[in-house]
């Protein structure tokens, strides 16, 4: 379940009204985001912050099955100085499996899902940066494309400076998930290892995954470009290494936000 945590056609139209004021202002503070990596960051926006992060990813699920989603796209909005309101979704997903007749392909919009970030620890006071991600999927996606049912869940997350300009970070997920025989816990864990790579360039590394009996893991690198200090795009690619995890998978994406005037 790689993208399935993170658009209704509600949030493609707030995305692209966004786009179109999101402009740079050189006294703004650092642009953090929660993509491209699986791990969410423990940052929120800001008081009157309005950010949108959005890309597509391209994956090999198995030896026959393709599946490309696009537009990912995750709105935050900022209420206060540690508290964020959140939007999010995948858009649209078409799937590609190749069978003996030929290749069969289907496709259909996903769930949608709202939330909030509290960020409730800040390294300057207690050594780490943490928050907490409690989320609602909607059951909204296409047959096939979603869950039947109304699904909660939270993301509990940590960062830590590190030396030499590298910073460490962690996610722990849970979510109620509705499936054919009822619901069920699912959990995923991640670790992130940034760095700046000089300028507006930047870089992490990270593993993450699905946890049952085992681990359906998947290694993930990814680099990201500022501009403008508003303004990132990213390219990321990564491979499952256990368990059901996919074969591999590309993205691209941006993020641009919009500060209080």
């Amino acid at each position: 379940m790689r993208r399935s945590m993170r658009v209704s056609l509600f949030a493609m139209a707030m995305s692209t009204g966004f786009v179109g004021i999101c402009t740079a202002q050189s006294n703004a503070p650092e642009l953090v985001t929660d993509r491209p990596d699986f791990t969410e960051s423990s940052e929120v926006v800001g008081h009157g912050v309005v950010q949108i992060e959005s890309g597509l990813t391209l994956e090999q699920t198995d030896e026959t099955a393709r599946q490309v989603t696009a537009p990912q796209v995750l709105v935050r909005v900022g209420i206060g100085s540690r508290f964020e309101l959140r939007l999010a979704g995948d858009g649209f997903i078409s799937q590609s499996v190749q069978t003996p007749s030929g290749s069969v392909r289907t496709g259909g919009h996903s769930d949608a899902e709202i939330g909030a970030k509290f960020k409730f620890l800040d390294a300057r006071s207690g050594g780490l940066d943490m928050a907490v991600i409690p989320f609602m999927s909607l059951p909204m996606a296409s047959d096939g494309f979603g869950t039947t049912g109304y699904d909660p869940g939270f993301k509990l997350t940590v960062a830590r400076d590190l030396v030499r300009g590298f910073g460490l970070s962690g996610n722990f997920n849970a979510a109620s998930v509705t499936g054919e025989t009822g619901r069920s816990w699912e959990r995923e864990a991640s670790l992130s290892l940034g760095h700046g790579l000089g300028g507006a360039w930047g870089a992490y590394w990270e593993v993450y995954g699905a946890l049952h009996d085992g681990c359906d893991c998947t290694l993930n690198a990814g680099v990201t470009r500022g501009f403008g200090g508003n303004t990132q795009i990213d390219v990321e690619i990564g491979r499952g290494i256990s368990g059901d995890a996919q074969d591999w998978f590309v993205g691209f994406g941006f993020a641009v936000r919009r500060l209080r005037r």
